[in-house]
């Protein structure tokens, strides 16, 4: 008796650690299958983002080549849908419009509302085979070599409307000058640090600053993760100058320059440039690739004020899914208070590289309109609100003959107010003092 108690109990031992291990390795091996991460839902056919609060819902998906997405507007505010890589763009939608797109390659697609800044959302269209991908494989992958936060670069001085002047050296009679277009973080206001694609870590690029009759070299570095070019828009240089990607040059590869060269003919004013690649000319212009070209009359010095006044200024206005409403690549407040002593004579310089029309007003005092494109006007046209369109360059004039803290803005509401009621976005001022 004793001994098969003895066997029973050796027996029951046995089944117990049996059962022990096999529960300990159904725990471990669940555990492993929870830690990998759960495959992505790929739709097809048709499917609804929602606009509300503000926001895409979803804001990523991922769908198969061949399926309809319908964004339905449920906020009161109107919104839009605009493709960043130029596909589509839907009409203003109130509450309740719709707008439809059907996806048929493979790709990553990235849109935005342009009415409010910071509302994004991304399409991935995909083959069924890549369920099991990491979400974070298909995201933006961030570059190891951008730069830390721009400041600008070394030599170049620092204006009073925040831009940057860019310095040059004569070479064999040329005024040669040195741009970098790469990637760097940019602080649109303080806390608010966001990627940029820039010349010499500036958003606007440094302002070249040339008079009229002058020769130029330009050395563009490309160190960019693709290829680029750089227009000089308003000014009439020889096609091979041009910097249209793919018609008047290959594109700048990464890693590689390029020197464009050119006697600038244009009559003094505001001109600009930017990037005119093959491919992705509106992402690398809406990632901060721009700058002002300004042309002053014969003998005025590099850092002279234009002849006839006492403060010269730059306005670049734009309206960017990366950085939203700005001046000179900044949000209210941070934007520049520019100084102004009563009675002088101010020049701005006014340069729309935005995708939508800005009419800028002036407190306190109007100004004249004197030049358009870099042509002067016949007359000079007296105003208190200008309205900018994108591409468009301007000159106004006005005498400070009232003291205070002069707003400069857009006079569309929706540009210069954040989501929270307050004043943010496309809104300077000129500090006018005794």
């Amino acid at each position: 008796m004793n001994l098969r108690l003895q066997r029973f109990s050796r027996f029951s031992l046995i089944v117990f650690v049996g059962l022990l291990l096999t529960a300990c390795q159904m725990s471990d091996s669940s555990a492993s299958k929870s830690d990998q991460p759960a495959p992505k839902t790929i739709h097809s056919g048709k499917v609804e983002v929602d606009m509300e609060n503000m926001n895409f819902t979803p804001n990523v998906i991922y769908v198969t080549k061949g399926t309809t997405i319908t964004w339905k507007n449920k906020d009161a505010t109107p919104h839009n849908v605009t493709s960043n890589q130029g596909l589509f763009q839907s009409k203003t939608m109130s509450q309740g419009d719709t707008f439809s797109y059907t996806f048929k390659k493979n790709g990553t697609y990235t849109y935005n509302c342009t009415f409010h800044p910071g509302m994004n959302g991304e399409v991935i269209v995909t083959d069924k085979k890549a369920d099991q991908t990491s979400a974070a494989s298909t995201g933006t992958k961030k570059s190891e070599t951008i730069a830390p936060l721009g400041t600008g670069t070394s030599g170049e001085v620092k204006q009073a409307d925040d831009t940057r002047l860019l310095p040059y050296k004569m070479e064999n009679g040329y005024k040669v000058f040195h741009l970098d277009a790469k990637p760097v973080y940019w602080e649109v206001k303080p806390g608010d640090k966001v990627e940029a694609w820039a010349y010499n870590g500036t958003v606007p690029g440094p302002e070249i600053k040339v008079n009229q009759g002058d020769k130029v070299k330009i050395i563009v570095k490309n160190d960019l993760p693709e290829g680029t070019t750089v227009h000089w828009h308003g000014l009439d240089v020889p096609f091979k100058q041009d910097g249209t990607g793919g018609i008047s040059q290959p594109d700048i590869k990464p890693g590689e320059s390029w020197t464009y060269k050119f006697t600038v003919n244009a009559s003094p004013g505001t001109y600009m440039y930017h990037s005119h690649p093959m491919t992705d000319m509106l992402k690398q212009e809406q990632m901060g690739l721009f700058g002002s070209f300004i042309v002053e009359p014969k003998g005025t010095g590099w850092e002279q004020v234009h002849p006839g006044y006492q403060d010269e200024y730059t306005v670049v206005v734009n309206d960017s899914p990366q950085f939203g409403y700005t001046i000179n690549g900044l949000s209210y407040p941070a934007t520049p208070v520019m100084p102004v002593k009563l009675g002088d004579k101010v020049l701005v310089h006014i340069i729309n590289i935005g995708s939508m029309v800005h009419p800028m007003h002036l407190h306190g005092m109007h100004f004249q309109e004197i030049s358009q494109d870099g042509v002067p006007l016949p007359a000079p046209i007296t105003m208190d609100t200008l309205s900018t369109s994108p591409g468009t360059t301007y000159d106004i004039a006005f005498t400070a003959d009232q003291v205070g803290k002069w707003l400069f803005h857009c006079h569309i509401t929706d540009h210069v107010v954040d989501q929270n009621g307050n004043m943010s976005g496309m809104i300077t001022m000129f500090d006018v003092t005794k």
